[in-house]
């Protein structure tokens, strides 16, 4: 066997070593991502609980759209009346460092390129989504809050209080932010949301967009300590699911598509 028909086995044999490393590799990173999905999806489930008094706190008390049962609004209804402002309110500022700390470390991960969004989503669904707002209150002292003019004052002392604990540990605050942002883009991608609440959302994010963007830009670089282009433009790109369309060729909602769908499903609604 001459050396050229050595050389050319020898390097078929290092292809197919290369090869099967890459599998391999491949293999252990699905591996190590569906070991952290069920990680969070067992702390997801464990905080439960801990998620129910945190939607208390940032919603009216007797909100119909409370996610507490019965038993545990009623509870909460009276540690309330123990709220003082010479001390913390111990189980409901827990609560929200147990739900946002779980967020914040999901984000990280998805900014990491370590998960991808579209293997997060299913941990929360929509049953997360449909809370967006009353997180944001939380999350955002500037998002506007609705107005209840019979609302406990200790109540409200209490989510100011939740909202200051936020403040104070901004990373977690900003993270949270930007996997709502990216969670909600994939409900609106996968059609989970109703359109009213999509087009409501679509509209805000005329003027909050930009901002939404730098967010994200600046996380990604803080997180990786790099650049990170490619990372920045597929969430930039995945962002875009949940605001209007402006080039034909781009991710995002067609504005009159989306009142023919909200039309339709209004029709739905009251069985029409």
């Amino acid at each position: 066997m001459n050396n050229e028909a050595t050389m050319s086995i020898l390097t078929a044999m290092l292809v197919l070593v290369g090869i099967v490393q890459l599998k391999m590799l491949s293999s252990q990173k699905k591996q190590n991502q569906l070991s952290l999905l069920q990680d969070y999806r067992k702390r997801w489930f464990d905080s439960k609980e801990h998620w129910s008094k945190l939607i208390y706190v940032s919603r009216f008390n007797e909100d119909y759209y409370q996610v507490a049962s019965e038993k545990l609004i009623a509870e909460l209804n009276e540690l309330q009346k123990e709220q003082s402002m010479s001390r913390p309110t111990t189980w409901a500022l827990e609560s929200v460092r147990i739900v946002s700390s779980l967020l914040s470390d999901i984000c990280i991960r998805i900014l990491q390129g370590h998960l991808e969004i579209k293997d997060v989503y299913p941990i929360f669904g929509s049953e997360l989504l449909r809370q967006s707002r009353p997180l944001r209150v939380l999350l955002d002292v500037y998002y506007p809050e609705d107005y209840y003019p019979y609302e406990d004052r200790q109540h409200v002392c209490i989510r100011r209080e939740a909202q200051t604990w936020l403040v104070y540990h901004s990373g977690i605050r900003r993270r949270c932010l930007i996997l709502l942002d990216l969670l909600w883009a994939e409900g609106v991608r996968l059609d989970d949301l109703c359109p009213s609440d999509i087009k409501s959302a679509a509209k805000a994010k005329k003027h909050s967009h930009e901002k939404v963007v730098k967010r994200l830009e600046k996380e990604v670089k803080s997180v990786n300590n790099s650049p990170s282009l490619l990372k920045i433009r597929c969430l930039k790109s995945h962002l875009r699911h949940s605001t209007y369309r402006k080039i034909f060729w781009e991710n995002g909602l067609d504005e009159v598509e989306l009142d023919e769908r909200e039309e339709k499903w209004t029709k739905v609604l009251l069985h029409k």
